[in-house]
């Protein structure tokens, strides 16, 4: 295995939480955001030259791998490949992605040393006070775009089909948040969230596909895959995988129709616009057709699938940038062109098509990233985007002109520039004798057109920006009401040098690869050409043939695409021609699924007793329609339960389960018919402790001690929730129990309580009493795990991803119940009306005692000295208490959810005694959404570690052994203690979310 793939991977990732860790720390503040930005790139610059030392191996036709063992019993690896396509895909996001990143950090800083940016961040000209210079929010925008970076490296590195999905997913949901980054931006949410819901659906698309090609080749690896192209093409299933995949890589791609949501997504900062146009996020389709092309290509479909989608974005792309006023999204309509071109190449099935597909990738990738820098350095120096309101900037920024002029004339596709080499070989490839002549035909003509729109693009971005006057080549209708002809830039500057950096180096390799024609960057596009099209390709980078069709076709472009230029003022003013408007397709689809979501929820106002009422109702429904429960007990002998109470010797433990039996029910039935809310709920935590002892004594320790603790941490929530009612509603709630609602739940609740008794009896009397499962976790939880609690053995071992997803679940529940509940008493104090109930007069009886008026409890009411010695006995306890369980945790009753539960305890005790700002005072280590993100980082960290220790992903390992650590009996510093560490954290912020939201005071809701 060549570990030089996940190390780039690794790299890229602590890049990421390096910035993370500016973000949420004073370091965001006080590093300047330049000096981020170098720091930063230094991530994306490592894995660029790991990959390079890698490239002499893949020049020569080898394919290096990566493998580690992901889930076993479904036979899934977590596997990189590194060929010559994923080779030059690789390099781009390295390293175009290094030079974004640096750009970022002088795009983001003040200028002159007191001002921030304008446009897109604070406004143009806008003054920062001192201490706003460097913000934490830069550094966020670092830490979303090294997110993406990791999510698309992984993705052209993926070996594995699942593994490319879940980096496929990781790269829209950081797109999402890189077009969102202004968050107050109602324009950038609805953006992002069109990206996302379209690129999402795809995603669900291209799952279904990836594992219709899973299941017929028999494997999720890619290279099995690869080698299964004859059965895959001839199965029944073909015409719906290949629809499937097509749609995802559609739809990541902006291939019409499902270009709309592009233009929109124009609302992330220009260095995010810079990197996603030029080689990440929109290049994720185009690399998976390349890529799948071996197995699913060289069909009818295939050809027609890709020709009429990739020609008519083409087309519709060139067309649309040609109208567009603001440079980045002239800028995103000449991606959407390019894209087509790349789409309809991979359709070809021929040698010089996947030629033409490496060299065009490059290209573009090197003229796009610098153009588009270049719009935020245009931006940046004069807060001002829009061609109208452009012209004369040569003057003031003359080295930007002259990085955007070679830029631009490599995407006008004129010699010696590298984009004319990209045309050319597109043109030849166009006029193969193996296509259809029809094709022939067509397919020049509207590649000339596109050429030719294309020029009157980059030459509009060039001289109307620089050298003409502003409003220059717009009719007067498209002008507006401001006299733009007369604004002056009178703010307008040149670049930094660091900022003009990555265009102009991307400009100048557009020169150079032109000029100097170099023999490695020859080698590198046959690679690619290689690996996409699955056999031999030869790559020349000579510029000229001689006289031949494609140079003639190709002149006729530039002399099209000079007249188009000449003549774009009356063009821009034509009426766009009506045409099928996906944006209202769109917008009908989620005012659809609103509609749908309010006649869903009419049946949902909020009354629990209601919900219940239905569930109850409808369950007994189902059995009764479809249990046929008069055949429930035919020929099953029931057990007889009388046996188990009183046949046995009476004992202390017969007493006690008889006892505890009879406590649960009798106080389930005062917390239905007592009508003081308090007392309900302490006599509904006493059921639940009477239920936990009667768990105890099956034995099932672990179990009860998690019923306990969950049952009082219930409880204390729902005393601090009681606080919060004001006393008029929670008078009228009082009155809902009415004779008429109270004989409803008497029928419910004892229908219900028949129909479980009866189905728990069934189950009891017919299943089988031999368990299937219980021998394999008795005979292998201690020598595969080393825990002699097997319980703990099937949380954190055998079920761990599981058991992640489910902590991250939980996470994610506290965090929102923290946001309803913070929303709603908001709202409740936006709108003047009452917030903090008083306390029910039995709790303030119980709390109120002679006191020092300095430290109070909950609603303000005084505490006694008594009260406050158990609390400070209680926390300490508590976090014994933890410690404890979770470092014995494997051997013992006892882990780390009921740790975290039982430092909850002690803290919620904390707040109900001393109230919100004498608990936040002095413990202020409690910030939940700092113990959570550890909780999961933890998670995995020690899920990873063991692949670079000899074992494998989420499977156990003694950290302690193997580094020789004196530790305490029965105590391991192991994959699954470092575990029950984190679920403990994870619990512990999520019940401090809601804890801290309940006690929190509604005069500082902030």
């Amino acid at each position: 295995m060549n570990d030089a793939l996940v190390i780039s991977l690794i790299a890229c990732a602590v890049g990421a939480s390096v910035a993370g860790v500016f973000t949420a720390s004073a370091l965001g503040h006080r590093i300047p955001t330049r000096v981020m930005g170098w720091l930063l790139a230094i991530a994306p610059a490592i894995v660029f030259v790991a990959l390079l030392a890698q490239s002499p191996a893949v020049l020569a036709g080898q394919t290096l791998s990566w493998s580690v063992v992901w889930i076993p019993s479904l036979g899934l690896h977590f596997s990189l490949l590194l060929d010559g396509l994923s080779l030059l895909f690789a390099l781009l996001v390295s390293g175009i992605g290094a030079l974004v990143v640096v750009y970022a950090g002088y795009y983001f800083a003040p200028k002159h040393g007191d001002e921030k940016p304008g446009g897109e961040n604070g406004g143009p000209q806008s003054r920062t006070t001192p201490h706003s210079r460097f913000s934490n929010t830069d550094a966020r925008f670092f830490l979303y775009v090294l997110l993406f970076m990791t999510s698309m490296l992984g993705l052209v590195l993926a070996g594995d089909v699942i593994t490319l999905f879940v980096f496929w997913e990781g790269t829209s949901i950081t797109s999402f948040l890189l077009i969102a980054y202004k968050t107050k931006d109602e324009e950038a949410r609805s953006g992002a969230f069109k990206a996302l819901f379209v690129t999402g659906g795809g995603g669900i698309a291209l799952l279904a596909g990836l594992l219709f090609a899973s299941a017929i080749s028999g494997s999720t690896d890619l290279a099995t895959i690869l080698r299964s192209g004859d059965a895959l093409r001839n199965d029944a299933w073909y015409p719906v995988m290949l629809g499937l995949i097509a749609f995802g890589a559609f739809t990541k791609s902006v291939q019409a129709p499902f270009h709309f949501w592009l233009p929109k997504a124009m609302t992330a900062p220009t260095p995010a616009s810079a990197y996603l146009h030029s080689a990440t996020m929109v290049k994720a389709g185009i690399y998976l057709m390349a890529r799948l092309y071996p197995a699913l290509g060289n069909t009818p479909m295939w050809f027609w699938l890709l020709i009429v989608t990739g020609g008519a974005t083409m087309l519709l792309g060139a067309i649309s940038g040609l109208r567009q006023s603001d440079l980045k999204s002239m800028l995103a309509y000449s991606t959407v062109s390019q894209l087509g071109v790349l789409m309809m190449l991979i359709g070809k099935e021929s040698p010089s098509a996947f030629k033409a597909l490496a060299i065009g990738v490059l290209a573009h990738a090197l003229y796009k990233g610098a153009l588009f820098m270049i719009a935020g350095i245009v931006d940046h120096g004069t807060g001002v985007r829009d061609l109208r309101r452009l012209g004369h900037l040569w003057r003031v920024m003359p080295w930007t002109f002259v990085v955007c002029s070679i830029a631009a004339l490599s995407m006008a596709g004129l010699p010696p520039l590298f984009g004319f080499l990209a045309k050319e070989t597109l043109l030849a490839a166009e006029l193969e004798d193996v296509l259809p002549r029809l094709i022939r035909i067509v397919l020049p003509g509207i590649t000339v057109l596109t050429g030719a729109l294309m020029l009157a693009q980059a030459a509009s971005l060039t001289l109307d920006a620089f050298v003409t006057k502003p409003g220059t080549g717009w009719p007067a209708s498209r002008l507006g009401s401001d006299d733009t002809r007369d604004m002056p830039n009178l703010h307008a500057h040149e670049a930094p040098a660091g900022m003009l950096l990555g265009p102009a180096i991307l400009a100048g390799l557009s020169l150079v690869i032109g000029v100097l024609q170099p023999e490695t960057i020859a080698s590198l596009l046959a690679s690619t050409a290689t690996a996409a099209y699955g056999a031999k390709v030869k790559v020349s980078l000579e510029l000229f043939h001689g006289v031949n069709l494609p140079l003639i076709l190709s002149g006729i472009a530039i002399a099209l695409g000079v007249v188009l230029f000449t003549l774009r003022s009356p063009i821009r003013g034509i009426p766009s021609v009506p045409a099928l408007n996906m944006n209202l397709i769109y917008d009908g689809v989620l005012r659809g699924l609103d509609r749908a979501a309010e006649v869903v929820t009419r049946t949902q106002g909020g009354r629990i007793r209601i919900y219940l009422a239905v569930i109850l109702t409808t369950l007994f429904a189902l059995v009764i329609v479809f249990g046929e429960l008069w055949r429930v007990f035919d020929g099953v002998a029931l057990p007889d339960l009388s046996r188990r109470l009183f046949d046995e010797p009476l004992s202390v433990q017969t007493a006690l389960r008889a006892f505890s039996l009879l406590l649960a029910v009798a106080a389930s039935f005062v917390s239905i018919i007592i009508r003081r809310d308090l007392l309900a709920i302490i006599a509904l935590g006493s059921s639940g402790l009477a239920v936990a002892v009667v768990i105890a004594l099956e034995p099932s320790p672990d179990v009860a001690l998690v019923q306990a603790v969950v049952d009082v941490l219930t409880l204390v929530v729902l005393v601090l929730a009681l606080s919060r009612l004001p006393r008029a509603q929670r008078k009228r709630a009082e009155g809902l129990n009415g004779a008429g609602a109270q004989t409803r739940n008497v029928l419910l609740a004892v229908a219900g309580g028949a129909m479980v008794t009866v189905l728990c009896l069934y189950a009891f009397a017919s299943r089988p009493r031999t368990s299937l499962v219980t021998p394999y976790y008795e005979q292998n939880a201690k020598p595969l795990t080393g825990a002699a609690d097997i319980v703990g053995a099937i949380v954190v071992d055998f079920r761990g991803f599981d058991t992640m997803i489910e902590i991250t679940v939980f996470s994610m529940a506290g965090i929102g119940v923290f946001s309803l509940l913070r929303y709603a008493m908001k709202k409740r104090e936006t709108a003047g009306l009452p917030t903090e109930g008083e306390i029910e007069p039995d709790l303030a009886a119980l709390l109120q005692r002679p006191l020092p008026p300095t430290i109070t409890g909950i609603d303000g009411v005084r505490t006694s000295p008594f009260i406050h010695a158990l609390a400070y006995i209680a926390l300490p306890l508590s976090f014994v208490l933890a410690i404890v369980q979770t470092i014995y945790g494997h051997d013992q009753p006892g882990d780390g959810f009921t740790a975290g539960v039982t430092l909850s305890l002690g803290v919620g005790f904390w707040y109900v005694v001393f109230g919100y700002d004498e608990t936040r005072s002095r413990l202020r280590f409690l910030r939940p959404g700092l113990l959570i993100g550890a909780g999961i980082l933890t998670v995995m960290a020690g899920s990873i570690a063991p692949v670079f220790l000899g074992g494998g992903f989420f499977s156990p390992f003694d950290f302690g052994a193997a580094l020789g650590l004196p530790l305490p009996k029965g105590f391991y510093v192991s994959t699954s203690f470092l575990f029950e560490v984190a679920i403990c954290l994870v619990v512990l912020g999520a019940a401090i979310f809601i804890i801290d939201t309940l006690g929190h005071p509604e005069r500082d809701l902030e």
